[in-house]
């Protein structure tokens, strides 16, 4: 577990924050620049070095040697057959890409930070699914549940305010243990060009301190996309008021929120299914969206998108909506969208209302163009605002053969009021 060190210390020991409860007024949101970040994008080709001009022809024979006739056909022979290799050697290097030297590799670097106890739990579900691509990293003021969780990059944040024994529910107590360790937070995540944020809203150490680490990454021009949880119902009005005030203050300071109320997921179970598994059904809603981005990005397509293109969808965005759907059959192209369109876990959500939309829409070697264009059309048909920004993938994966996979990013959505 890697400890840190306080470089400003507090003026107020932990034991006055355990009698608060309420938030201090968030800071003023700062302005943070659209420019997409294309630093290292740039593409440079390398000098080809001057070629060298081989003539093959012999050289002239000494007048006082002769060369028998089947010598010297021999030597014509040889001489035909470099002449052939080295044209072949070269239309071979024409058609070929260039060596990898010329071109400065560049891939996004994508980090998903779970703050917490449930942002651990996250961590370790996609962890164990098999996430890549990303970086992981774990955060918490308890020093116990941060040693189980399963990311080779773990942060211990507050130990000099909370000793490694957490925050006791208190939301004051992890806002200040993030700040004490701002510094090491802000070297872990300053090489990221876009940071995945999951926490349990309600608590202590995710309600406090998420908003914090999110406003660094915020100024420091980083796409930033929370994706939270608020309590169940039975867990009490108290824990369900610091949950809103933990969500007013990270809503600030993000560009994209995904808020998935943990009392949906009775919607999507019954009596018998387990409660590790009644938890899964929400952290796979991260990974779901995770991947998505990811596989648009790295994975082979058709039709290819690029991180400018996340982007300009997710950037400033507010309220979002993760969504996939995969379906086989004669009209999987269509289940599959409408499986994306409708995520029960986000049922507050109106889709329709997006003003930005991001679709990947995956299959094997049997996707044809006409079922990428049903797919297409279902999502469209969904958007009521003409003026939308929808953007398109279309990516390979050789083991969808017989079937098709629909991933719906939806940004600027209106937040329609629920009953309890």
């Amino acid at each position: 577990v890697a400890t840190t060190t306080t470089t400003t210390p507090l003026g107020t020991n932990y034991g006055s924050y355990r009698k608060t409860s309420t938030f201090n007024a968030p800071p003023p949101r700062s302005h943070r620049s659209n420019e997409v970040r294309r630093g290292r994008g740039d593409v440079e080709r390398a000098a080809s070095p001057p070629g060298e001009i081989n003539n093959h022809t012999p050289s002239r024979l000494p007048k006082d040697k002769r060369l028998a006739k089947d010598s010297v056909n021999d030597v014509i022979n040889n001489e035909s057959r470099t002449d052939e290799n080295n044209t072949a050697g070269a239309a071979k290097s024409s058609s070929s890409p260039p060596p990898s030297s010329a071109i400065h590799n560049f891939a996004p670097r994508i980090s998903v930070v779970g703050i917490g106890g449930a942002g651990g739990n996250a961590v370790n579900n996609m962890i164990r699914r098999g996430l890549t691509g990303v970086d992981f990293l774990a955060m918490n003021t308890d020093s116990q549940h941060l040693s189980t969780v399963l990311a080779e990059s773990r942060l211990q944040i507050g130990v000099e305010l909370t000793n490694g024994l957490g925050c006791g529910a208190n939301p004051d107590a992890g806002r200040q243990a993030a700040e004490e360790s701002r510094d090491e937070i802000v070297s872990a995540l300053s090489p990221s060009h876009m940071v995945f944020i999951t926490a349990g809203m309600g608590g202590g150490t995710g309600t406090g301190a998420a908003p914090v680490v999110a406003e660094l990454c915020y100024n420091a021009n980083i796409l930033t996309v929370a994706v939270v949880t608020k309590p169940f119902l039975f867990e009490g009005k108290h824990r369900m008021r610091l949950a809103e005030e933990g969500l007013e203050r990270l809503r600030d300071v993000v560009d994209t929120l995904i808020v998935i109320p943990n009392q949906n997921i009775f919607a999507m179970i019954d009596h018998t299914t387990s409660f590790r598994d009644s938890f899964a059904l929400a952290d796979d809603v991260l990974l779901a969206g995770v991947r998505s981005i990811t596989d648009l990005m790295t994975s082979p397509g058709y039709i290819n998108l690029d991180f400018a293109d996340v982007q300009t969808v997710m950037h400033g965005m507010g309220n979002a909506m993760l969504g996939t759907g995969e379906a086989e059959g004669g009209d999987r192209a269509t289940e599959a969208a409408m499986q994306a369109l409708t995520n029960p876990l986000l049922g507050h959500m109106e889709i329709g209302t997006a003003k930005g939309m991001l679709v990947n829409i995956t299959g094997g070697d049997d996707m044809t163009l006409f079922e990428v264009e049903r797919a297409a059309q279902t999502i469209c048909e969904s958007v009521e605002d003409d003026t939308a920004n929808i953007i398109f993938g279309s990516s390979h994966d050789a083991e969808m053969e017989g079937h098709i996979r629909v991933s719906v990013v939806a940004t600027g959505i209106e937040e329609t009021p629920t009953r309890n």
